[in-house]
Order: structure tokens, then sequence, then C-alpha cells
């Protein structure tokens, strides 16, 4: 069961990565041929569209996830009577997400106009636009995205990977044609409703070859509907949570601020966000396992991996920290130009964005893998909340700075809440050793950082041959300084034991 659960992890993460590193490449070649073609007031357009669709995918209530926690039994045990009852209760629930998502988003159409601050550009129509967006969003919820359900329960999302790898690759192509033939946004953003039902068609006959047992048909036990709605209550407010820290920010700074500041803050968000999705995509590799391991396993064996994993990743997210403080702007001075760059202060805020909201994965990875979400059911909110007020009052004092900053503090008073769950209903004790823990790697990360920036200060060069030499000074400083500090620690060595066991396989 160990191995096949590292396999099925190992399996998901590299093709999950593969996927994702088409995901970004693309996007970024897309942005940059909209950037110079058409100007930053498109690219500030997609990314204010995106947000407000996220947040009516609110919707959705973290019904998927509630649902795909609720297969792992009856799926370890075979009982395909109550798989097949929880699938047709996911159809049936998200055809009424997607009407009620539909109805909420057409009622939001006389209000658009008041989210931009300068205006749409001439050129095209913001009601069209909008409803192309609506359209790609519910297709989804009405076609067959339920049943990709199956796969993640089965940890077998590398199959939805490598689909994705197939048709993404094929639109971005397509989307990068029209902008360089036609210069036209409406023939760019049709193409994505198309192939979002390209790939949900996709999905369906994926499915239906490797499960052809599982069939919409059936009901589920009241005990079972019960804990579902439990968990779904639960989970609406980190799925609420989540979409306001990600989706806030570029409507506020588009209401206040306009699309150009959107885009200029999008440009650093899409770089910092790409590191994000790629280390996403291995803690989301390893929920299923870890629900798995937390199930089976005595709890000084769960705790004894906990340790492990938090070390890998404060040593990633140590190193990404420290080459984000020295790559950021000299990459944007290639890429976008003086003109749309922040100052060095708003890098290193975005620097402690990143970290903090990294560092934190790793317990909400345990929390999401023990499915304890009612019980960390009032946290989101008060994340939320100090978000969505922060970035109301203190983007209109200090701009930008505001935005970032009050989703810094959100995460800051979330995130003992959140080790504190965790110890207390996984662990069961308290988190003091581990708190010391996340405050050593903190100051390390803070000091190697610092060394880091000051020796790329002494880097000759500029332009790419500058970008190189200071990107070998950010491999090199950050992880020999974790070398050094940390090669005698127990996690260290355990460390090295999954590196070792994961080249051997």
């Amino acid at each position: 069961m160990k191995n096949e659960r590292t396999k099925n992890a190992t399996r998901n993460a590299i093709f999950g990565i593969l996927n994702r590193l088409v995901a970004i490449a693309f996007p970024f070649v897309i942005r940059t041929v909209m950037l110079y073609i058409m100007g930053s007031e498109y690219v500030g357009l997609n990314g204010l569209f995106t947000s407000i669709l996220s947040f009516l995918s609110l919707a959705e209530l973290g019904v998927g996830q509630a649902l795909v926690y609720s297969m792992y039994k009856p799926i370890a045990k075979q009982d395909k009577k109550t798989v097949c009852a929880l699938l047709n209760l996911y159809r049936k629930l998200y055809r009424y997400i997607g009407t009620i998502i539909l109805v909420i988003g057409l009622a939001l159409l006389p209000f658009l106009k008041y989210l931009l601050k300068d205006g749409c550009p001439e050129t095209v129509n913001l009601y069209v636009l909008y409803l192309i967006y609506l359209f790609n969003t519910i297709s989804s919820y009405w076609l067959f995205g339920y049943k990709q359900s199956l796969l993640v329960a089965h940890q077998r999302s590398d199959i939805v990977s490598k689909r994705s790898l197939v048709v993404q690759t094929l639109m971005y192509l397509a989307q990068i044609l029209v902008l360089v033939l036609f210069r036209n946004y409406y023939a760019y953003i049709i193409l994505l409703p198309i192939f979002t039902v390209i790939t949900n068609l996709a999905n369906s006959i994926i499915v239906d070859k490797m499960y052809p047992e599982y069939k919409c048909v059936g009901n589920v036990d009241k005990e079972i509907e019960q804990s579902i709605k439990k968990k779904v209550l639960a989970l609406f407010g980190t799925k609420a949570n989540s979409v306001v820290m990600h989706a806030l920010d570029n409507i506020v700074i588009s209401a206040f601020l306009g699309l150009t500041m959107v885009a200029k803050y999008g440009n650093y968000y899409y770089i910092m966000n790409a590191i994000i999705s790629i280390m996403t995509i291995i803690y989301s590799s390893l929920t299923a396992g870890l629900g798995n391991s937390i199930v089976v396993d005595k709890k000084e064996k769960v705790y004894k991996d906990f340790n492990t994993i938090s070390f890998m990743n404060a040593w990633i997210v140590t190193f990404c920290s420290a080459s984000l403080i020295c790559l950021f702007q000299p990459f944007m001075k290639i890429w976008v130009g003086e003109e749309l760059m922040f100052g060095m202060d708003i890098v290193i805020l975005l620097a402690v964005y990143f970290y903090v909201y990294q560092i934190r994965r790793i317990i909400l990875t345990y929390k999401d893998a023990g499915g304890i979400w009612w019980e960390d059911r009032f946290r989101p909110y008060i994340m939320m909340i100090t978000n969505m007020v922060g970035n109301l009052i203190l983007v209109q004092f200090i701009g930008i700075y505001g935005v970032i900053l009050s989703t810094i503090i959100a995460m800051c008073v979330s995130w003992p809440w959140e080790i504190y769950t965790v110890f207390k209903y996984i662990f069961s004790f308290k988190a003091k050793e581990y708190a010391i823990k996340l405050v050593i790697y903190t100051a390390s990360a803070a000091g190697l950082c610092a060394a880091t920036w000051l020796v790329c200060q002494l880097c000759p060069g500029d332009g790419i041959l500058g970008l190189i030499i200071r990107a070998v000074v950010c491999v090199i400083i950050p992880n020999l300084g974790m070398f050094l500090l940390y090669n005698r620690q127990p996690e260290f060595k355990a460390m090295l034991g999954k590196v070792r066991s994961l080249i051997k396989r």
C-alpha cells in the first residue's frame, strides 16, 4: 500500500509538473505578445475578468473536494454502489451550480462598468467579452466536469495532466496564431470555451474507458449525505477565502488604480504564481497518499513524515524566495521594460508574500488530507474579512502596497490557527516543537535571502548575461547555506532517504 501511494504521488507530480510547465510557458508567450501587440490594458482586462469569474465559482461551495474525499473509503473497500451514487449526486449538484453561476453572472452585467476606473478599451465591448468568459466558466459544470473526480479519487490525476497537456498546447498555439495574424481580442477569447468543451468531452471518454463499472445511478445513504453537507459547509469558508485572496486583488486594483496597474501587478504576480502553481501540484499529488497514511499508519510515523516534508518545503521556499528577490527586477527589465516595473520595495513585499503563502502549504495539505474542514470552519472567514477590509482601506492610502500588505497580514493572522488545528486533530499534541522549527526556518531564510542579494549586487553584467550570473548565485548560496545549517539534522537525513528512494524508483 505504501509503495502504491508513493508510486501514484510520484507519477501525479511528474505529469502534473510537465502539464504546469506548458501552462506557464505558453501563457507567458501569449501575455508577451498581447503586451507588445495590443497593449497593457488588454492584459489587465484579461486579469480582471478571470478574477470576477473566480468569485462566481464560489457557488461551487467546495462540493467537488468534499465528494472526492467521500469517495476514498468506498473505493478502498471496492464499494461500487456507493461510488456510483456519489457520482450521480456530483452530476446533479454540478448542474445546479452551473445554473446558479449563470443567473448570478447575468445579474452582475449592469455593475461591470464600475469595476473599471479608466473604462474599457474602445475596440471591444465589455459585456460581450464578459458573456464569453461566463459561458466558459459554466460549461464545465453543465458538461462532464464531475467525471474527473473518479481520476482524482483513484490517485490518477496524472491522466488529467496528460490530457490537459495535449488540449491546452493546441489551444495556446491557436491563441498565439490568432493574436499574431488577426490582432483580434474576440477571436482570442472565443477559443477558451471551445477548448473547455473539448477538454470535458475528452475527460468523459477517458473516464468511461478506464472505469466502465461506474455509472451515475443510485442515491447516497443519509449518513453519507449528512457527512457531505457538513464538509461542504466547512469547505465553503476555505473556498471563499482562497478566491478572495487570489481574485480580490485584481478587482480592487482595477476599481481604484486602473487596468494598466492591473497588468503591471499581474506581470509580477504571474511569475510568482508560476512557481506557486508548480509547488501546488506536488502538494496536491501528496494529498490522497497522506490521507491514506493518516488513516492506516501510527501517529509517530505520520508526524515523522510531516517533519521531513516540512523541512523539504522550507528548503525549497527559501531558495525560491531568494531567487525572486534577486531575479525579479533584471528579468522584468528584459521582459516588459522599465515603464512597467515596480520598485525594489514591492519586490521584497512580494517575496514575503510568497514565503508566508508557501511555508503554510504543508500544514494546509495535511489539513485537507485529514479532512478536518469542519473543525477549521471559522478560520477562513476571519482571514477573508481581514484581507477584504485591509484591501479596501489600505489601497486608498498606500496604493499597491496596501493590496499586497493586506494579504500578508491576513495570512499571518491565519497561520497560528492552522497549525493549532492540524496538531490538535491529527497529531493530538501541542505544536511548540514545530513552532520553534518554523521560527528557525524563517530566520534562516531571511539571512540567506539577504546574503544572496548582497552577492548579486556585486555581480557584473546586465541584460541576459547578468540575469544568468545572478541565477547561478541564487542556485549556489541558498542551497549551500541550507546544507551547512541543517546537514546534521534528522530531517535532512530523512529527506536524503526519500530523494534516493525516488531516484531509484
